[in-house]
Parts: structure tokens; sequence; C-alpha cells
């Protein structure tokens, strides 16, 4: 009798879905390996870094067990996402649950917009191209963005686009510092290091990327090849042409803001040979 009970339950346990089930080490990940190839992390134990945006309201319930009345959902960016720029900012990852017996339950309440949490999860499901998280334990991290960070960092790229370099590095000077994340501060540096190569400021520029290098491990294509020019062929990296139609009387050079009445100015001016 013992026997047949026994081989029962281990014919149950076998039968039970895979999603149940959580095995070995987690991996160390990031949100866009796992939403670029789901199906490669279905049923794996990860740990990666998001930046918290908001509760949510998705559930699937006749594909996956994230029913409402069992799960709590939210959105959040991942760490490596640059969400100073609108694009990115608007790519937010939904499918993130947290089962409602979870004793970090009311923390996951309790967090803030762009609050950075550290996930242990598992992929229980891949459905529509996406993979479907379900958080085991979270830690908050000391370091997150703010709004005051954010507006520098939008700000100071797009005074970049406009070529407008001594502008943009007023407000990308004002991103570092305490308490935000090394992923912004990398990418206040090397945008930087950019901005001062373009005006000819090579030696400065060096610090900067030799920053974002460090902080990058070196893994960073653009940041070594801009750090390469600027120690092997800094002349080449200058902006010597800036668009002038752009800027404002206060913004030019004293002898051609008294020149706005001319009939015929020029729409560019050459900075250097």
């Amino acid at each position: 009798m013992r026997s047949a009970l026994l081989v029962s339950f281990l014919l149950v346990a076998a039968a039970l879905p895979a999603q149940g089930r959580v095995f070995g080490v987690a991996v160390h990940t990031n949100l866009e390996a796992m939403r670029a190839n789901p199906t490669a992390f279905h049923n794996v134990k990860v740990k990666f870094t998001v930046q918290f945006a908001s509760l949510g309201r998705i559930s699937n319930p006749f594909f996956t067990k994230f029913v409402p009345t069992d799960y709590a959902n939210f959105y959040a960016w991942g760490d490596e996402q640059k969400i100073w720029q609108e694009k990115v900012y608007n790519d937010v990852f939904g499918t993130l649950f947290l089962s409602k017996t979870n004793r970090q339950l009311h923390s996951l309440y309790s967090l803030r917009l762009y609050q950075r949490i550290q996930c242990t999860a598992v992929v229980r499901n891949t459905f529509q191209g996406l993979p479907w998280l379900e958080v085991l334990e979270f830690a908050v991290l000391d370091e997150h963005l703010d709004t005051a960070v954010l507006t520098h960092m939008h700000r100071g790229e797009n005074l970049m686009k406009q070529r407008l370099w001594q502008r943009a590095i007023t407000e990308l000077s004002l991103a570092p510092g305490a308490g935000v994340p090394k992923t912004v501060t990398k990418a206040a540096h090397k945008n930087l290091g950019v901005c001062l190569l373009r005006m000819g400021e090579s030696q400065a520029a060096i610090g900067y990327l030799q920053s974002a290098s460090a902080m990058s491990k070196g893994r960073d294509f653009e940041v070594e090849n801009l750090l390469a020019m600027a120690k092997s062929s800094p002349a080449k990296a200058i902006d010597r042409t800036v668009d002038s139609s752009t800027l404002q009387d206060s913004e030019r050079p004293m002898w051609e803001a008294f020149e706005g009445d001319r009939a015929a100015t020029p729409m560019t001016r050459v900075l250097g040979r």
C-alpha cells in the first residue's frame, strides 16, 4: 500500500508543470538579453537589475499562471536602458510578477519611480515574444535616477544634436554625482568626451573617455574608438563648422552679434583650419 502511494506521489510530482520548479544558481543577465531571446531563458533562474516604473494590470490566465488574484504585476526599465531618451523611456517592460503571498509584496507597493532593484526571478513562460517573469525576491539598491538627472541628460544630448557643444557640456556636467548609477555616469562622461573632442580640447576629452572606458571595462567599442582618436589624431574630431542659424545673438561671437542686419550673413563660420 505504501509503495503504491509513493509511486502515485512520484507520478503526480513528475506531471507537475515545469513552471513550478526552480533549480540551480541564478544566472546574471539583464532585461535586454532576455527580451532579445526569451526562449533561451525559459525556466531559467535569473538575476538582473531594473528601474521601477509603476504597478500594472497585465495578466494572461489562458497561457500563464499570472492571474491578478494571485500575482501583482509591475512595470520597469532595464538598468541598461537610456531612459532619458524619449523612445527608450516609452519602451517600458511590463511582464514582471510577484506572488501576493510573497513576503516582499508590501515593499513592492512602496517602491518609487526610478528606484533600482536587483531581482531574482524565473522566466516561467515565453508568450507573444516576451519573457514572463516571476520575481522570487528583490533587493532595493542605493543608487537611482531622478527627474533632475534625466532632464540634464536629455537636454545635453539634444544640444549635442544641434552641435551646441559648450551648452551641452554645461548640462551634462550636472548629471553625474552622489547616488547616480554608474551606467548614467558612464554615458555622461562619454558624451562630455565627445563634446570636448569636437571643441578641440583633446586632453580634457581623454580624461572623460578614460573614465567611461574604465566603467564599461573596455567593452564599449565606441568609447574605445573615441579614446584612440583623442590620443592619436584629435584634429580629425574637431567640429570646424558650426551652424549659426540656431544660435541666439548672445551665443554668437561679439563681432557677429552686431552684424545681424547685413543683407548677406554667412550661414556658417569657420572655427579653425
